[in-house]
């Protein structure tokens, strides 16, 4: 899929006779606009720009502008034009001052200017005649809007990070602060409550009512998006993180990429001062009451023992020159879950647990005829007896909702951050960084373990252990020709590894405990677990559908960016090749599963209707019956190049016009070894009966393409076009009156 950008912005600070007037020409400018932008973010780094003016207002040409980096004392100096503007590009976000100079004047110096990622920071230089042995210093306030940036943005600050209350420290619950970003679905893929991604400190993010799979996640100017289920990669760690920039409408021609939000998380790097923390949060079920649905007849109250603890450290290793930056998190949490499920009675249960096969005259405690007429003369089939007493017994006599249990769900995770800083010269700095997330997950079963099997008790419950690794390595090299001119190369890889197991993967239990035959399970290395079966009203048996579960990412990103400054033009140029290796395992059934769900009488109460199905599933006589499962595990492959131009053009001090292009190509998925198809449902209306099989393409057969015929094109639609293999979004207009 491809798709080109082209914007324009302007910002003008004019009277409201000219507004009026650009107000018209926005209208008319607006018509020839569809859709919002998307790209490939640069959102790392923050110019500062200005003005340089006498006491009388006019503008003072060839003052020499240098910005100096208060905590690491980094220097960048720039000569103002024959405008008097100055224009300093590719600064690491931070706290600066801007001192200016100029014979016949005093030097005039801006004390802490804070810039923030994809800031353009005006501050301009008003100088004061006087000799150059003098200073006037000022102190940067904030300004309230960024007057040369249409982008809608917001920034949550390391201050905000730090200080905010966040239930286990998930830097994302800051994120949805954001005007126009809510939290995602609860049982969303990245919520953490599914197979996909157990990590409790979920991703789930929906900016601007769009699903949570199309926001954009960069880290350090790294893509860190997961393709496949559309969560994040790594997660830094909430004592790592300097700043989190928010993009949610407008982007320039260097950022986007997405229909949600662009959302870059900006590292912390060391400085001059050695800077320190360490820290614990823990909880305890001893502060809480016991929950309402868990009464003190039906047990103890359930465990709560969570523990989160941490350090950082960052500062010199040569003054003025290398800086590192560390900070790990270890997080220890045993959570008792309560849950109530139904089994069957006591008497059931006992009268389950006396048989030895056979045809008893007397299956169970009741005189249904039904039930009778099964038990009599009709031998009980051995599998779904050894099934059958699986059940635990109940906790209560209830006849639904009878047993109750409160396991202990685990999660560990350790995650950490190392950077470090190098500066060769003023003119070539050096960034390296590794980024590590490693959390294992044990969700208990529903019916606790029985004959030294773990039982679910329901097909969906994703009960087992899980495991989720993600690192992420990035170097970032920095280069100044000249003052007006700087190229800025960052090269990455990220690699996610999610797995998720059935409670009994790997025991072999469908043979030694059941007594299927080992021909079951021995056509696929994934189909070894307990096979679920569904009884009417009760839980089910066996181990859950959808797992085994993995998802294995690979991403390769090389970016690069040159900005130019020359006369009142900054002009910026970039290009972007991202390599994404993806393999998805999962099968709905790969061991199969089985329903016994006979026709109730209704003539009968609940309890003989139990009975009557418990009756059936021990004759074998199951209603439904279902195997699904992948031939082979895909490991697919697709490229993402990019490219963009921008020019921000200060027409004059208070107009200035954005222009950008920008060019995006997503490939459609191949597989690695052509184990990929597609149906081409247009050419199947055409076909007759006899030749209809044509339609299913198969890479790499009958001289079909390794995308399995899905081609790389361009929408000409005016609206944004989305479909598996093209999402096409046209030009984009957009003003701001200052």
């Amino acid at each position: 899929m491809k798709f080109l950008n082209v914007l324009v912005s302007i910002w003008t600070g004019q009277s409201d006779r000219q507004n009026n007037r650009f107000s018209r020409w926005v209208a008319v400018a607006a018509l020839l606009a569809c859709s919002t932008p998307l790209a490939l973010a640069q959102l790392t780094t923050a110019d500062i720009l200005g003005t340089v003016t006498d006491p009388t207002g006019a503008v003072v040409a060839n003052a020499t502008i240098t910005v100096t980096n208060i905590d690491t004392k980094a220097e960048r100096t720039v000569t103002s034009n024959a405008s008097g503007e100055y224009d300093v590009t590719l600064l690491p976000v931070g706290r600066y001052s801007v001192t200016a100079k100029a014979p016949g004047f005093k030097i005039a110096t801006t004390d802490n200017i804070a810039v923030e990622a994809g800031d353009r920071a005006q501050t301009d230089i008003h100088l004061t005649t006087g000799a150059a042995s003098e200073t006037v210093t000022v102190q940067a306030e904030t300004p309230l809007l960024q007057a040369d940036n249409a982008t809608v943005s917001s920034t949550v600050t390391a201050k905000a990070v730090q200080d905010l209350p966040l239930n286990g420290r998930n830097f994302v619950q800051l994120v949805a602060l954001v005007p126009g970003a809510n939290e995602g679905q609860g049982n969303g893929l990245s919520s953490g409550g599914r197979p996909d991604d157990r990590r409790t400190n979920a991703a789930g993010l929906s900016v601007n009512g769009q699903d949570e799979a199309l926001n954009n996640w960069i880290v350090d100017g790294i893509d860190d998006n997961e393709r496949v289920i559309g969560t994040i990669g790594i997660k830094p760690n909430v004592e790592g993180i300097q700043e989190i920039t928010v993009e949610t409408n407008s982007y320039a021609a260097e950022a986007g990429r997405t229909a949600g939000g662009v959302i870059s998380i900006i590292t912390k790097s060391g400085t001059n001062h050695f800077h320190g923390s360490a820290y614990e949060y823990f909880r305890n079920d001893k502060f809480n009451t016991r929950s309402v649905f868990q009464t003190a007849a039906q047990g103890p109250k359930p465990e709560l023992r969570q523990n989160q603890y941490g350090a950082s450290i960052g500062g010199p290793i040569f003054r003025d020159r290398t800086f590192f930056f560390f900070d790990w998190e270890g997080f220890r949490q045993v959570t008792g879950i309560t849950d109530i499920g139904t089994v069957p009675t006591l008497a059931e249960y006992d009268d389950i647990n006396s048989l030895n096969g056979g045809t008893p005259q007397d299956l169970f405690s009741t005189t249904n005829g039904t039930a009778q007429a099964y038990a009599t003369g009709t031998p009980i089939n051995p599998l779904m007896l050894n099934y059958l007493k699986l059940f635990p017994a109940p906790t209560n006599s209830n006849l639904s909702s009878n047993y109750v249990i409160s396991p202990n769900k685990t999660q560990d995770y350790n995650t950490y951050d190392a950077q470090v800083n190098h500066s060769f010269n003023s003119n070539n700095q050096l960034l390296a960084r590794f980024s590590s997330n490693d959390v294992t997950t044990f969700t208990p079963p529903n019916f606790g373990t029985v004959n030294g099997v773990q039982i679910s008790g329901g097909r969906y419950n994703f009960d087992g252990p899980a495991s989720n690794k993600a690192y992420q390595y990035e170097l970032a090299y920095t280069h100044i020709f000249t003052p007006s001119l700087l190229m800025d190369l960052r090269a990455g890889y990220t690699r996610i590894n999610n797995l998720s197991l059935p409670l009994n993967y790997g025991k072999g239990v469908d043979q030694s405990v059941i007594g299927f035959p080992a021909s079951m399970t021995s056509f696929s290395p994934f189909a070894n677990s307990l096979t679920p079966i569904s009884v009417g009203p009760f839980g089910d048996l066996g181990d859950g559908a959808y797992v085994p579960l993995q998802d294995v990412d690979g991403t390769y990103q090389y970016t690069g960016t040159v900005s130019w400054t020359k006369g009142n033009h900054n002009f910026k140029f970039g290009g972007s090749l991202v390599r994404r290796q993806a393999r998805n395992v999962q099968s709905a059934s790969a061991v199969g599963a089985y329903s016994f769900n006979p026709e109730s009488d209704n003539n009968a109460d609940l309890l003989q209707q139990q009975n009557n199905q418990l009756a059936s599933a021990l004759l074998g006589a199951f209603t439904s019956q279902v195997r699904d499962y992948d031939l082979f595990p895909p490991d697919y492959r697709s490229w993402e190049p990019s490219g963009f131009a921008q020019d921000s053009w200060k027409i004059t001090p208070k107009i200035t016009l954005l222009l950008g292009v920008r060019y995006d190509l997503f490939t459609p998925f191949t597989e690695a070894h052509n184990h990929i198809a597609n149906f081409d449902y247009l050419q199947a209306l055409s076909d007759t009966p006899s030749t209809v099989s044509s339609a299913l393409k198969v890479a790499g057969v009958n001289g079909v393409s390794d995308t399995a015929g899905v081609k790389t094109t361009i929408a000409t639609s005016r609206r944004a076009s989305v479909s598996p293999t093209r999402l096409c979004p046209k030009p984009f207009f957009a003003a701001v009156m200052d």
